[in-house]
């Protein structure tokens, strides 16, 4: 993989700032979790009203990824933080995106292409 740092998006300044309370979180610090929600959260309602839809493609990247977070914070799948992160790490450093490509399979999305 080749390292894409899209830092002049303000998507991938989303993006970081997830990965970072994510990565608080894990190293001990229980309220990044709680700020990972919050920032994500923040991230899907700027974007839907941006957008003007809440089927857009990104738009549903954005639900998924909230919904785990989301499922996350309850202590049994505390765990699911771990690959969260690693797929946030993947976002920020080389632009691929874990959930984007598995949503690009499910049917409604077949115009859609991945870039």
């Amino acid at each position: 993989m080749r390292l894409i740092v899209k830092y002049r998006h303000l998507d991938w300044w989303f993006w970081l700032l997830i990965g970072l309370s994510i990565g608080a979180g894990l190293a001990g610090w229980p309220e990044g979790y709680q700020a990972c929600a919050v920032v994500s959260a923040v991230n899907l309602v700027f974007y839907a009203i941006r957008e003007r839809s809440l089927i857009n493609f990104m738009i549903q990247v954005r639900i998924v990824w909230l919904a785990m977070v989301l499922a996350a914070l309850w202590p049994p799948l505390d765990w699911l933080f771990v690959p969260l992160f690693i797929g946030m790490v993947l976002v920020v450093l080389f632009d691929r995106c874990g959930i984007a490509r598995m949503l690009i399979l499910m049917p409604w999305n077949k115009g859609v292409k991945l870039s």
